[in-house]
């Protein structure tokens, strides 16, 4: 089966891998491949044969979690959750280098990128609530959306969104809050 970056949904594909599916594994892995080799090389000052490196062990890495059922859904792409493994090693990798390392001797580089590797991971994170407030739907997206992203207050909420009272619109989100607990208790229980 041929595989382009949308025609088949990630937990498809992800129960593809975990049945054995080793054709759709190396199309996955070709695809991902030269962007994740170039982006490190860019942004990490580290030589092919290190990206390299990193993308075999992050995807390995990818592949193991699928077989291994810790992720059995992604609210991100699969290139997301691998550049997010590629950049952990990146940090763990910078870790151990400077651990031997007198303060002084650090360099200056090692913090900025962790700067960019922050950034990035904030990206990641974001990606993943605008997964979450996708699955939760309306009204609740629009209330967590406008009180949390836009700044509004309870009762301009109420007001937008037609509800009788402040009240009203503050016990909507309190119920919008506990879904969202709930789906992320049930995903962990899936990944234990």
């Amino acid at each position: 089966m041929y595989i382009s970056k949308s025609n088949i949904p990630v937990d498809d594909v992800l129960l593809q891998i975990r049945q054995g599916d080793e054709s759709l594994l190396r199309q996955l892995y070709e695809m991902h491949r030269a962007r994740f080799i170039n982006w490190f090389q860019a942004h990490h000052q580290v030589d092919k044969s290190e990206a390299v490196d990193l993308y075999q062990r992050s995807f390995t890495t990818f592949y193991l979690n699928v077989k291994d059922n810790k992720i059995q859904s992604l609210n991100s792409s699969i290139a997301t959750y691998i550049f997010g493994i590629g950049k952990n090693l990146i940090r763990e990798d910078l870790r151990k280098k400077n651990k031997d390392k007198p303060l002084g001797q650090v360099k200056d580089d090692t913090y900025q990128n962790n700067d960019l590797i922050d950034k990035e991971a904030i990206a990641h994170q974001k990606s993943i609530v605008r997964g979450i407030l996708e699955k939760i739907g309306e009204p609740c997206k629009s209330i967590l959306m406008m009180y949390y992203f836009k700044n509004f207050s309870m009762d301009s909420i109420a007001q937008h969104m037609g509800y009788k009272s402040e009240n009203v619109a503050k016990k909507k989100k309190c119920l919008c809050l506990q879904r969202i607990r709930e789906q992320v208790n049930q995903s962990k229980l899936k990944y234990e």
